[in-house]
């Protein structure tokens, strides 16, 4: 999988599933999930359950063009199938060289429990040798994660519970000296706006 943004979880099964007319799937894992059920870590609770419509299958309308400004970005995103399931990502490069990359998509775990799979995942040893870093998104629960700690090389993923079943997922590749986690939230914290007022 070329870029893939869902690379943390790449290794694990796929089921097609829907929610509320957005479809996505996830490489959730049941039998992660069947396994830590009982020990592990409940994840917070999504306050205000979110539905992103068609960001799901054009995911470059995450973005509007005033945030794109913000965010220093310019031009339009470039839309993928990843090859997991019916995922679309998108893809904006920029900066003097293309150094910089964000790449967003949303999906639905085959457990259709949205942040709570990554928890699932997490008690299951899932990402022992990456890392998992718990945090909030506008209210909304997110975790860092990653089965390869890939932060010291520029790169950081996030997953957000934007609803009971789905998560907004979101990764920016940048220089290694930058604090990549901290632009991820600022990327995804434009994007839950953008559900919100429905600007698409």
């Amino acid at each position: 999988m070329t870029g893939t943004l869902l690379m943390s979880t790449a290794v694990l099964t796929v089921a097609a599933c829907s929610n509320g007319g957005a479809t996505g799937t996830f490489p959730g894992s049941s039998s992660a999930s069947a396994r830590s059920a009982s020990t592990g870590e409940r994840a917070p609770a999504v306050p205000a359950p979110l539905d992103p419509g068609n960001l799901v299958d054009h995911p470059c309308a995450s973005l509007t063009a005033e945030q794109s400004d913000q965010l220093g970005i310019g031009g339009q995103g470039t839309e993928q199938n990843v090859g997991i399931g019916t995922i679309k990502t998108c893809d904006w490069k920029f900066g003097a060289n293309l150094e910089w990359k964000i790449q967003v998509a949303y999906a639905i775990p085959d457990t259709k429990n949205g942040i709570q799979n990554v928890y699932d995942q997490d008690a299951a040893g899932t990402f022992d040798g990456g890392y998992f870093e718990p945090t909030s998104v506008d209210g909304y629960p997110g975790v860092f994660n990653g089965m390869a700690d890939t932060r010291p090389q520029g790169r950081c993923d996030l997953s957000v519970g934007i609803n009971d079943e789905m998560l907004l997922t979101v990764a920016v590749t940048g220089q290694a000296d930058k604090d990549n986690c901290k632009a991820t939230t600022n990327v995804a914290q434009r994007i839950i706006s953008t559900i919100k007022t429905g600007e698409r």
